[in-house]
């Protein structure tokens, strides 16, 4: 009853399916039939090789075979030319090698297509088994994309195992570095012990020798800087005798001394001469001209003086500001170390401190200004207040 009750548009549909699915089997068996005949004719080959080969090993075995009789069995033969026979039958050994090596090669490198072959329909089923629907999953992951991302991936691990070592080798090293740092640290507090042990034990204040070392640098600064200073006054003390000399022999030998140009000049003296009828009253004689002469080498040694003066005050500005840095750094590594804090603080330690006032006036900053007799010396300003007056 219920097959005479369907429709013949079922009945239709069924036959439909049913031709769909004996083609499918037609095409089935065609394509079964092409691959069968491809298996045969890669067997057929297979042998031929397989023959092939069983033969030239039995020549390649006859070959050797009639080397060794000849080598073995005559026993006349010079040594020069059995080594020639060696080195022939280990040249032959290497090729043979070599040649086996290359098949190898192949038979791995057919191996490897194959599994990446097997590997890339594995991944494809996965796929659409994943989505259920086979044109979803060729259009959303095709081949090349997939294999792109596997690259990916392998990449991203070998990056990531490689970032791993580099990190316990950088953990390393910084524990290597922690432990010299610490054997420094104990080597150090043991010199200073061992210093003040020599010093004097005072157990109160222990030497630091950071501290000496920089106390050294800025006392051998200053000492240069004080041995410059007095080279200059010397040089001025021997200016100012050779002007002396001058007056007493200009007076010991009766000459005028119209001029008070010797060389050494007071500011009271320029003026004198710059006023002197506005300076235009000078006769145009060897003896006022000379006088210029003078009067122009004395400011150009004066200029030269303030000019070294200058120097010298920069150069001590220079040796103090890096001792007020020296000090600013060893206070910064103690404040970090916890050796000294800031007063009103809940811990503070001083170290080093000097405790003499004479100490505390070497420790604070100050300007070296040489004593100079600076009435005596003509300045620039000096010589154009004289003008304009």
């Amino acid at each position: 009853m219920q097959l005479s009750k369907r429709s013949e548009g079922d009945w239709q549909g069924l036959v439909g399916e049913f031709l769909v699915c004996k083609r499918k089997l037609e095409s089935k068996k065609e394509a079964l039939l092409i691959l069968s005949k491809e298996l045969d004719t890669c067997q057929q080959e297979r042998d031929q090789y397989k023959l092939m080969a069983n033969q030239l090993r039995e020549h390649h075995q006859g070959l050797k075979k009639k080397y060794r009789e000849l080598i073995d069995g005559d026993p006349s033969l010079p040594p020069e030319k059995r080594k020639q026979v060696n080195l022939a039958q280990l040249l032959r050994d290497s090729r043979e090698r070599a040649k086996q090596l290359a098949e190898e090669v192949k038979e791995l490198t057919q191996r490897l297509t194959e599994a990446q072959g097997d590997n890339k329909l594995l991944r494809m089923t996965i796929t659409r088994q994943r989505l259920g629907d086979e044109d979803v999953g060729a259009r959303h992951f095709p081949a090349h994309e997939r294999e792109d991302l596997v690259l990916q991936l392998e990449r991203a691990g070998l990056q990531m195992e490689e970032m791993e070592h580099n990190v316990k080798a950088v953990t390393d090293e910084l524990q290597d570095v922690k432990a010299e740092r610490s054997v420094f640290r104990e080597k150090a507090d043991r010199l200073n012990v061992e210093l003040n042990h020599i010093l004097g034990n005072h157990e109160a204040r222990i030497i630091d020798v950071d501290a000496l070392c920089m106390e050294n640098k800025y006392l051998h600064e200053r000492f240069s800087q004080l041995q410059e200073e007095v080279n200059l006054l010397k040089s001025n003390i021997m200016k100012y005798k050779t002007a002396l000399e001058r007056r007493k022999n200009s007076s010991t030998y009766g000459k005028s001394y119209s001029s008070p140009l010797t060389g050494v000049l007071s500011a009271k003296q320029v003026q004198d001469m710059l006023l002197e009828e506005q300076g235009c009253s000078l006769p145009a004689t060897p003896q006022s001209i000379s006088d210029l002469k003078s009067l122009a080498t004395a400011l150009l040694e004066t200029i030269h003086e303030k000019n070294l003066v200058i120097q010298h005050q920069r150069h001590t500005n220079r040796i103090l500001g890096n001792r007020v840095a020296d000090l600013e750094r060893k206070l910064k590594t103690l404040e970090v170390s916890g050796l000294w804090s800031l007063p009103g603080g809940s811990q503070v330690k001083v170290l080093n401190l000097p405790h003499t006032k004479k100490q505390q006036q070497e420790a604070r900053p100050h300007l070296c200004i040489p004593s100079a007799p600076l009435n005596d010396m003509l300045t620039p300003l000096t010589i154009r207040a004289c003008v304009h007056s």
